[in-house]
C-alpha cells in the first residue's frame, strides 16, 4: 500500500492508501466514495482521453505542435480554468498568457474569487484546518452541505476530527450550527441549525449587522449573533449557497465578519471544489496584482471584461486553452453554443464534454496520481502532491512549458 493525497475534492485528504499491481489501482482505503470513484477513474482506461486532432487521434507531439500553430495565430487567445492544477503548472500557464498578451481567468470569477480576495487581502481573517481542530469551539457550515460535497470534512477536519472523539461514547466540546435553506443531512445534527428562506441570506446578515451597531434584528438574528459571542473561536465555512445567494458579492458578509470579530474570534474557509483555487488566485495576484479576469494584451489590465463568461458571452477569444476544467457541461446552453464556435484546446486526464468539443486535446497525466506538484488546500495551507504510479503522457506543467517553447 503506498499513500497519498486524494484530489476527489477540495478537502485533499492526506491519509488515503492504494494497492497497486501492475501499474494499475486494485484496492484504496480511507477514501470516501467521492475520492473513490474519481481515482478508480483515472485508473480506467475507458474514461481516460487521448491525444486528439479534430477527433483523430494523433502522438503527442502532433498535438503540441498544433496547439502552437492555434496559438501562434490567435489574435484574441483566452486561458482558463487551472483551478485543479499544480502551483508549478499555474506559474507556467501565467507566463505563457503574458508571452501570447493573453486573457486569463478561473472559476473563482463567478464563484469564491471576491471572498478569496479578502482571505489573501488580510480584510477577511482565515484559519487552518490543522490548527482550528481543539481550538475551534464553534463551527458553522455557511450554505454548504459537506456530507455531499466534502464528505470527510466533518471527520478528517471538524466536528469529529476532535481528540477527545470516542466512538463508543462523545460529548462534544465543540457547538456544530449551520445556516441553510432546507433540511439537510447536516441540519440533523447541528444545534442549532438557521433555516432561512431561499435567497435571503443578504437580509439575513443585514439583521445581524443592525443588531451589532445598536439598531433591532429578527429573533433568529439575535440568537446567531448570541452563539458567535459565547463562543472563544469560531470558524465559518462558506459554501455555495451562501456563495450563490449572494451573487458572489461578499461585502456585506465582510463587513458582518469583521463586526463579529469585534465579539470574538472569527475566521473563514471557502468550501472550494477545485483543489488549487486559492493556489491560482495567489499566484496570479502575486505576478499581475489580481486573483483573476487578467488580460496580459499591452500590458496588465483587469476588469469584468476580462471574465471568462464575459468573453464567451461577447465571443472575444477566437482561441480557447482549457486546462483542468469542463465548462461545456456547466454552462448553460446559449454560452456553450458560443464557446464551441471558438477553437478550443484542452489539457486533462479524463473524457469530458469539453474534450468532446475540442480542436484539440492534449492528454496528460493526473495530479497526485501520475505526477508531483504542490497545490494550495481551502485553508490556504500548502500540499504535496507525489506520483504513485507511472503515466504514457506527460505532466500538465511539462506541456506548458512545451507550448511555451518557441519552434
Amino acid at each position: 500500500m503506498v499513500n497519498l493525497v486524494c484530489t476527489g475534492c477540495g478537502s485533499l485528504c492526506d491519509d488515503i492508501q492504494v494497492e497497486i499491481a501492475e501499474d494499475r489501482i486494485t484496492r484504496i482505503e480511507n477514501a470516501c466514495a467521492k475520492g473513490a470513484a474519481f481515482l478508480y477513474a483515472l485508473d480506467n482506461l475507458n474514461r481516460r482521453t487521448t491525444c486528439l486532432v479534430r477527433d483523430r487521434e494523433v502522438p503527442l507531439e502532433c498535438a503540441i505542435e498544433e496547439a502552437k500553430q492555434l496559438l501562434s495565430e490567435a489574435k484574441r487567445p483566452l486561458i482558463f480554468g487551472l483551478d485543479n492544477s499544480t502551483l508549478e503548472t499555474q506559474a507556467k500557464a501565467i507566463s505563457l498568457a503574458r508571452k501570447l498578451g493573453a486573457v486569463i481567468d478561473d472559476a473563482s470569477s463567478f464563484s469564491y474569487g471576491e471572498l478569496i480576495q479578502g482571505l489573501l487581502e488580510g480584510s477577511t481573517q482565515s484559519g487552518s484546518l490543522s490548527q482550528i481542530k481543539d481550538k475551534a469551539d464553534l463551527l458553522i457550515y455557511w450554505g454548504s452541505n459537506p456530507l455531499h460535497s466534502h464528505p470527510r470534512h466533518l471527520s478528517q477536519f471538524s466536528y469529529y476530527s476532535y481528540t477527545d472523539y470516542d466512538e463508543a461514547g462523545w460529548i462534544p466540546k465543540v457547538n456544530l450550527a449551520c445556516v441553510e435553506v432546507r433540511e439537510t443531512e447536516l441540519s440533523s445534527i447541528c444545534r442549532p441549525a438557521f433555516r432561512l428562506a431561499p435567497g435571503g441570506d443578504r437580509e439575513f446578515i443585514r439583521e445581524i449587522l443592525s443588531i451589532i451597531k445598536g439598531g433591532e434584528g429578527t429573533d433568529e438574528a439575535k440568537a446567531f449573533l448570541e452563539l458567535i459571542k459565547d463562543s472563544r473561536v469560531c470558524i465559518i465555512f462558506c459554501g455555495k449557497g451562501l456563495l450563490y445567494s449572494l451573487n458572489g458579492n461578499f461585502d456585506l458578509f465582510t463587513e458582518m465578519v469583521q463586526g463579529l470579530g469585534q465579539c470574538t474570534e472569527v475566521s473563514v474557509i471557502p468550501m472550494t471544489d477545485e483543489i488549487n483555487m486559492l493556489g491560482f488566485n495567489k499566484s496570479l495576484r502575486e505576478e499581475a496584482g489580481y486573483v483573476n479576469q487578467v488580460s496580459f494584451d499591452g500590458g496588465i489590465k483587469h476588469g469584468t471584461e476580462f471574465s471568462f463568461l464575459e468573453q464567451v458571452h461577447k465571443e472575444l477569444p477566437d482561441c480557447v486553452l482549457i486546462e483542468g476544467s469542463d465548462p461545456l457541461s456547466t454552462l448553460p446552453q446559449s454560452l456553450s453554443r458560443k464557446l464551441a464556435s471558438a477553437k478550443i484546446i484542452c489539457l486533462g486526464s479524463i473524457i469530458t464534454s469539453t474534450t468532446n468539443a475540442a480542436a484539440v486535446v492534449i492528454a496528460t497525466a493526473a495530479p497526485g496520481l501520475e505526477s508531483n506538484g504542490k497545490v494550495v488546500r481551502m485553508d490556504g495551507e500548502e500540499v504535496n502532491l507525489l506520483e504513485v504510479k507511472k503515466s504514457t503522457y506527460p505532466s500538465e506543467e511539462e506541456v506548458f512549458e512545451r507550448l511555451f517553447m518557441e519552434g
